[in-house]
């Protein structure tokens, strides 16, 4: 089984038009496998508005397929870290081969804090790669001391304000969904903060310190009213 999908995503895609080529994982985020909780910072809103289900996830292999690797890692979480070292490799291989730089993103519909999970000799997937760029979104607070190829976005959702200005304050971005129309500007700021555009591409190593990641709603996103996105201007 391939755990990582590449070029499967349209906003991935767009990061190989800028050199690099990335591989996601996507499982079942939250408690939706009834086998444990994978997103235990997400709000009531996020569950709601969540992207899981949407592009290829409507179909049910795909959406079967995400729940054989959920039960994959609850059943031997060390013997995943090694199938994912496999991934890793073979996308390093795949991108070698188109001049690519290869990128991996974990936690595609997940909030598993990676810099912890450990292989059978010790090691940890960003120390195993240390040439490889990882990165992800999360909701979960006070993730410090990251290793330095592993790059966090923050998520802000309608219950996490007051860690989003923390995380801000000590140079990490912030992701904020918009109710912006596809096709629209972005507000410029955020709470003093300047707004750039997260839907060019899904790079977010590649963004500056302390700005706003500003996303379009999209899917069941759009007309949410629990406050997790925010008014578009």
């Amino acid at each position: 089984m391939n755990l990582l999908a590449i070029s499967h995503d349209a906003k991935t895609v767009k990061g190989e038009a800028r050199g690099y080529l990335t591989g996601i994982l996507y499982l079942v985020p939250s408690d939706g496998s009834g086998l444990g909780n994978l997103c235990p910072h997400a709000s009531a809103g996020c569950r709601a508005a969540c992207l899981f289900t949407a592009g290829r996830g409507v179909m049910k292999p795909v959406r079967e397929g995400r729940m054989r690797k959920t039960r994959l890692f609850f059943d031997d979480a060390i013997a995943f870290v090694e199938m994912l070292a496999d991934d890793i490799r073979r996308l390093e291989k795949r991108a070698a081969k188109r001049n690519l730089i290869p990128c991996v993103r974990l936690n595609g519909t997940s909030d598993i804090p990676w810099e912890r999970m450990k292989g059978r000799l010790g090691f940890t997937l960003p120390q195993m790669f240390p040439h490889v760029q990882f990165y992800d979104y999360t909701k979960r607070p006070n993730r410090m001391n990251m290793p330095p190829n592993y790059h966090l976005t923050f998520s802000l959702s309608e219950t996490n304000r007051v860690w989003a200005m923390a995380e801000l304050a000590r140079g990490r971005n912030v992701a904020v969904v918009f109710a912006t129309r596809k096709g629209q500007p972005l507000p410029e700021t955020w709470n003093g903060f300047p707004v750039i555009d997260g839907d060019l591409s899904d790079l977010r190593f590649l963004d500056a310190k302390s700005v706003i990641v500003g996303l379009r709603a999209k899917g069941r996103a759009k007309g949410e009213s629990s406050g997790f996105v925010e008014a578009a201007a």
